[in-house]
């Protein structure tokens, strides 16, 4: 039997909790099975040409189906990527969840889970 695919989803949101950064972005796991690894192995950030690595050792262990968890805090002054490695059922993958430049964005929706607006990626592996 083909196991279910690995859905993920991460969903970026205003907040500010003093620290200098406006968004955090939420990691759900939107399978049908628990996530035992979801590493944020990598964020870049880009303006115009330019691109800003930075590397990252984030790490979220036994994720259950439908639950979340903050992984990531930003400014949303640029377009920001999150690079994730997630293993579930014996298989691993790599997703990729690319943002706009978030301060710029005036219609964001509700996110289901959260209960509150924000923008939000979806990956499938």
């Amino acid at each position: 039997m083909e196991p279910s695919p690995i859905r993920c989803r991460i969903a970026a949101c205003p907040e500010n909790l003093g620290d200098g950064q406006g968004w955090s972005f939420h990691l759900f796991n939107d399978g049908a099975a628990t996530l035992e690894l979801a590493a944020l192995h990598a964020v870049e950030g880009e303006w115009g040409d330019r691109s800003y690595p930075q590397a990252t050792d984030v790490l979220v262990e036994n994720l259950a189906p439908g639950a979340h968890v903050r992984i990531w805090r930003d400014d949303g002054e640029f377009r920001t990527e999150l690079k994730l490695r997630v293993s579930s059922s014996g298989r691993e993958a790599r997703l990729r969840f690319e943002f706009p430049k978030l301060y710029l964005q005036r219609r964001l929706q509700p996110i289901t889970g959260l209960e509150q607006p924000g923008w939000e990626v979806r990956a499938e592996a």
